[in-house]
């Protein structure tokens, strides 16, 4: 392993803004069990159809998105297979956590899909707006002029051997949900996140789709243009924008840095210990203070590598709150320090 030549760039300001703010307490982070939010009692439809299919994506995969006019997606992401036996929970209630619940919350339907990945089932709640409790967060600067769907429901798929994956979308019979598994080191580094966590009184994370899918393009995308990595890209698009861009629904605070590393696995390894340095500063970094943030309970990691010496790997941590509130990501936005030079400090 060689010597980290720069642990990380951009120390982070906490963070991003939402529409709709608020300053509630600080929230229990999510854990592996399934977490419902209650939500008003759905109204009765004549019945919705919600039809799809869901297919696998190779363990580093992501993508395609298309962000300001660029599509991004990993060579491997047209490399998918039908996923058969996976569940999926539609309904006007979110379910946050990796597995779903033993008991449906009200007005929330599951279906598993068949031999060839399609799944499809009548919905007896009618299509709502997105939970007052879990809005869209936009970010202060709409960059990409992303509107939320005005009504739908939230769709989960969860499947063993792949992350599972949390949206709203608007009611659809030909959804094509897209799901990927994570690679031996975006598992290790999950597992060192969460012991720091709990060593500094905070929930565990789990993998979200969407969070791992905006941490791989940007990741990738920072090694492609041999640039430092930044929490912006090329076209001035900043971490909230990318998270909704990929498929996201929460509040992303994302921490990001440069090392050189012999692999992913050391990579993620030397930012970590970067990272957690900043509990000894006064007042703590704020790379530190996202990443034991009680709020999170979504993640998505990703190093990719190697690039233009004397950075080898750029890391990229995704760490969610599906809300506007109980976060001590606030309204300020990210840094602009390290950054190539033209990039624009947008909050985005």
């Amino acid at each position: 392993m060689r010597v980290v030549k720069r642990a990380f760039v951009a120390p982070l300001v906490l963070a991003l803004a939402g529409c709709g703010g608020g300053s509630g307490g600080t929230a229990s982070a999510g854990g592996t069990a399934a977490s419902a939010i209650p939500a008003v009692s759905p109204t009765t439809a004549a019945g919705v159809v919600v039809a799809g299919n869901v297919v696998a994506l190779p363990d580093d995969a992501y993508g395609p998105t298309v962000i300001a006019g660029v599509t991004y997606a990993s060579a491997d992401a047209a490399q998918t297979t039908p996923l058969a036996g996976a569940v999926i929970v539609v309904g006007p209630v979110p379910i946050t956590g990796a597995t779903p619940p033993a008991d449906l919350p009200p007005g929330d339907v599951t279906v598993v899909t068949n031999a060839a990945g399609a799944f499809a089932v009548t919905m007896t709640a009618a299509p709502a707006a997105p939970s007052p409790i879990e809005p869209f967060v936009l970010p202060q600067n709409n960059v990409l002029g992303f509107v939320p769907p005005k009504s739908g429901y939230y769709v989960q798929v969860f499947a063993p051997g792949t992350l599972p994956l949390h949206r709203f979308t608007a009611a659809s019979s030909a959804l094509v949900l897209r799901v990927s598994s994570a690679s031996a080191a975006e598992v290790a580094a999950l597992a060192a996140v969460n012991a720091d966590r709990a060593a500094n009184g905070a929930g565990p994370l789990i993998f979200d789709e969407s969070a791992e899918e905006a941490a791989r393009l940007h990741a990738a995308d920072a090694t492609a243009r041999g640039a430092l990595i930044c929490h912006y890209d090329a076209n001035n698009v900043g971490p909230a924008s990318r998270y909704l861009a990929a498929g996201g629904i929460g509040l992303t605070g994302e921490n990001v840095g440069i090392t050189i590393a012999g692999d992913a696995s050391a990579a993620f390894a030397q930012i970590e210990t970067g990272f957690l340095s900043e509990k000894i500063a006064v007042p703590p970094g704020g790379h530190f203070t996202n990443l034991v943030d009680g709020s999170h309970i979504w993640a998505g990691l990703a190093a990719s590598g190697p690039s233009t010496l004397p950075f080898d790997f750029n890391v990229d941590y995704e760490l969610v709150t599906p809300s506007a509130n109980s976060s001590a990501v606030a309204a300020s936005g990210y840094t602009i320090a390290g950054c190539p030079p033209g990039i624009v400090n947008n909050k985005s």
